[in-house]
């Protein structure tokens, strides 16, 4: 690897599976310095056998969450990158969903980031290097799918945090900026799958959705993330990266 990210302090939260493991593993193979939180503490051994701290946070717990990102700007010695990923899946038509199920969605996805990024923003704007936050959203965020009704407005939500925050803090060199990936073979997915009548119909649907018709691998999420936190996006702020096979061009 070209070690891109040789000089950058990074905090991942939900790093322990999926598309954000993906992103701990390059971001470590380019030569950055990782603490990553997830709630599953079984995590722990793969994501430190990559060369990561970890500890087990539930992200919704705002205590926690602020907790782990000073313990970790301590141990770092500071921070430059934020990626902001837990999430988990929760498919449930309006009528079948309870308004604890939707709040707790949003307590992680939406509110979950906005506590991470704020809890790190003091260290960053008083160490004066500048830095990149990154969220991690979708492509449900700007094209609905069915029965993702808490998840595609969390999703949503967090394009227009990203939005917001890249005014507020450009003036100290911050940037702030949304990956939005489609359809990824992911842990996630494979659990939709597993619990769907037909598999093999709604992994076609997927891959039918998507111009390349296939899906995406967390790798190539992952090397959207390595772009936003490397210097090479030095003039990218407020943006949301697509890294969606062409989904939402439909």
């Amino acid at each position: 690897m070209s070690e891109r990210l040789a000089t950058k302090r990074v905090l991942v939260t939900g790093g322990g599976s999926g598309i954000c493991l993906a992103i701990v593993r390059r971001f470590i193979d380019e030569g950055a310095t990782v603490s990553v939180c997830d709630l599953n503490p079984e995590s722990r051994t793969q994501v430190e056998s990559l060369g990561a701290r970890f500890d087990v946070v539930d992200v919704a717990d705002v205590a926690a969450v602020e907790g782990w990102v000073q313990r970790e700007i301590t141990a770092l010695g500071g921070v430059d990158v934020v990626v902001a990923g837990a999430g988990y899946e929760l498919v449930a038509k309006a009528g079948d969903l309870t308004v604890e199920q939707w709040d707790h969605q949003m307590a992680v996805m939406l509110r979950g980031p906005f506590v991470t990024f704020r809890a790190a923003l003091p260290a960053m704007v008083e160490a004066g290097r500048g830095g990149s936050l990154i969220a991690l959203s979708s492509q449900v965020a700007f094209a609905g799918i069915t029965g993702y009704t808490a998840y595609a407005p969390a999703k949503r939500g967090l394009i227009g945090l990203v939005r917001v925050l890249a005014i507020d803090y450009a003036q100290y060199g911050i940037r702030v900026n949304a990956v939005c990936p489609g359809p990824t073979d992911t842990p996630m997915i494979q659990r939709q799958l597993d619990a769907a009548p037909d598999p093999a119909a709604l992994l076609r649907t997927w891959q039918d959705a998507t111009l390349l018709g296939r899906l995406g691998q967390p790798d190539e999420i992952a090397s959207g993330a390595v772009y936003l936190a490397s210097d090479e996006s030095g003039y990218v702020t407020g943006s949301a990266l697509m890294i969606d096979g062409g989904y939402t061009v439909r």
